[in-house]
């Protein structure tokens, strides 16, 4: 599948008609030419970011003692690499 630009406005869309209960993953990204993998990835950032999710640019910075604690979390059991993410 070739990429395809989505406008933060159609991404927040999409992003609420999933959270909604309106439409499944499948369907938004059929609707937006996208991949599953696409929508899933708007999903992630809307639930750790809000809003600012599609408009921030650049990489955010971590410090190194949060993302120690990432991955003891995660050595730990205390969830998913998602669940860990979000927080």
């Amino acid at each position: 599948m070739s990429k395809r630009k989505v406008s933060v406005e159609d991404k927040t869309y999409a992003v609420n008609l999933y959270l909604d209960g309106k439409e499944s993953q499948r369907r938004i990204a059929d609707m937006f030419d996208v991949s599953l993998a696409s929508v899933q990835q708007w999903i992630r950032n809307y639930e750790s970011m809000g809003a600012n999710a599609f408009t921030l640019k650049g990489n955010k910075k971590y410090s190194k003692e949060l993302k120690q604690q990432a991955v003891l979390d995660y050595l730990a059991g205390y969830g998913s690499q998602d669940d860990i993410c979000k927080k």
